[in-house]
């Protein structure tokens, strides 16, 4: 016999309460609500039935941060593109595939904002040809102009992306001394939290943190 979706709904309120997130969200798929089943899938730690509801909702951007988190990159990088954002899709190919080429077409098929965005486009892409051709000259001309250019981008947010893209870059390509030099310029930009990631970089890749700072930048004399 089929419940009514009133019915589902009162169930899964009750599921919800006793902590048993699945069959919460079972119910509310029953009863058509796919976009609070996702958020119970979620709760339930099923990121791959989260994931297939966000989808069947139009809401693709979700979808891929579920499918990175069980390690499904490729779809990721998929529902990354569907929801518009190249620059993810690109990304999460590059570092975390092998489909280097076609992360390649996504950089330069993405139209970004100018500014940090374009200046990710620009390590995305010119990590892809590293990583597909063993063309890495660009790419290091790149990152050293991205720490030239970090302390100039508008926002704090970007300025962190930028530092985040560009380590991961450098080190992608074994040269820790571009990882270092773009950690001085956002360290010297004042971005948040800085300090913290350079010293568990500098242990995790150098195996030393002899001379990176532990605290804030100190401001700018008066």
């Amino acid at each position: 016999m089929t419940r009514s979706p009133d019915l589902l709904v009162r169930a899964a309120f009750c599921y919800a309460e006793a902590g048993d997130y699945a069959q919460a969200a079972r119910c509310h798929e029953q009863a058509g609500h796919r976009l609070k089943a996702a958020e119970l899938w979620e709760q339930a730690k099923d990121p791959a039935r989260a994931a297939e509801c966000w989808l069947r909702e139009g809401r693709p951007g979700r979808a891929a941060e579920c499918l990175l988190s069980i390690g499904r990159y490729e779809a990721a990088a998929e529902c990354f593109e569907a929801a518009g954002d190249l620059l993810r899709a690109g990304w999460t190919l590059v570092t975390l595939t092998q489909s280097f080429a076609t992360a390649e077409q996504l950089f330069i098929t993405a139209r970004p904002e100018p500014g940090g965005q374009e200046l990710r486009r620009r390590i995305g892409r010119r990590l892809a040809a590293a990583r597909a051709y063993g063309e890495a000259a660009a790419l290091v001309q790149t990152l050293a102009g991205a720490a030239d250019r970090l302390g100039g981008l508008s926002s704090a947010r970007e300025r962190e992306e930028v530092e985040l893209w560009a380590v991961t870059a450098a080190e992608l390509v074994g040269r820790p001394d571009l990882g270092a030099l773009v950690f001085a310029a956002s360290y010297r930009a004042g971005v948040t939290g800085c300090a913290d990631r350079w010293q568990q970089w500098a242990a995790r890749v150098l195996g030393d943190t002899t001379g990176v700072p532990t605290g804030p930048a100190p401001p700018p004399a008066s």
